[in-house]
């Protein structure tokens, strides 16, 4: 069953890369959503995700936690220019924290991490070891309920019971970026809450100046997480020739997350 899925996966890939009936014009389009360089500025409105992740120093996870509530109500579109969403994330395993925000531009995301209150943030005594990468949201990820403000949202603390984030990166050999965004939009009808059990939704990301692509997914419980980690579906992905170097990372989600838009819900 997995070679069939890997077939089906890769079968759509070269097809959709055979289809003479796609314009020149059409493929620099798709090219320019799905980048991170300056062409980026022709099409200033693709969302973008900054996954920030930190480490705790001389602080407990309890502390950490009376942090998190003090400063939720900051993280909102109000406050925050061009920001859509927070989802504050967790892994007590690990010891990683932060945050996965989605901006409607990268130019918003951008002056947030430059600007004097994220710098008051990673200047805390007691979060360090700050990682910030920014990613390119392309539009067909609406059809996996992964464009933020397109979302429905909760303003109720217990939707986020048990919600967990799935980060998922990759690199790509022997693949364009092209036929990469094609691959993405054959496959982004596939990850809907009726196909993949407690799944909510899934943003595909990108960023072609580090060469790192992958999806930031919202399950309803960690348990989901692993049911869909271990399926044949996956598993056909990630034993896509090419798609190389996955690397995932689970994360609980904050309640707080409610304040800051971060909680979505079908």
């Amino acid at each position: 069953m997995k070679k069939l899925i890997i077939f089906l996966i890769t079968t759509s890939l070269f097809v959709a890369c055979n289809n003479k009936k796609k314009s020149e014009s059409e493929a620099n389009a798709s090219m320019i959503e799905a980048s991170q360089n300056g062409s980026l500025q022709k099409n200033p409105s693709t969302p973008h995700m900054l996954i920030v992740n930190y480490k705790l120093k001389e602080m407990s996870v309890e502390e950490h936690s009376a942090l998190g509530a003090n400063v939720a109500p900051n993280f909102t579109p109000e406050k925050i220019q061009g920001l859509i969403g927070k989802s504050f994330i967790g892994n007590t395993d690990t010891g990683v924290y932060g945050g996965a925000y989605q901006f409607n531009s990268k130019e918003a995301a951008e002056r947030y991490i430059t600007s004097e209150f994220w710098l008051g943030i990673e200047a805390h005594p007691n979060l360090v070891n700050f990682t910030k990468d920014i990613y390119a949201v392309p539009s067909f990820s609406n059809k996996s309920n992964g464009i933020w403000a397109n979302r429905k949202t909760s303003s109720n603390p217990d939707d986020a019971a048990g919600m967990h984030l799935l980060v998922v990166k990759y690199n790509l050999k022997d693949m364009t970026l092209d036929q990469h965004y094609q691959l993405g939009v054959d496959v982004a009808p596939n990850f809907t809450s009726e196909k993949i059990k407690g799944f909510i939704g899934k943003s595909f990301i990108g960023n072609t100046d580090t060469g790192v692509f992958g999806g930031v997914y919202h399950f309803k419980s960690k348990e989901a997480i692993n049911y869909y980690l271990k399926s044949e579906f996956w598993q056909g992905i990630e034993n896509h020739p090419n798609l190389v170097n996955f690397t995932k990372e689970v994360y609980g989600i904050a309640p707080i997350s409610t304040i800051s838009n971060g909680i979505p819900i079908l």
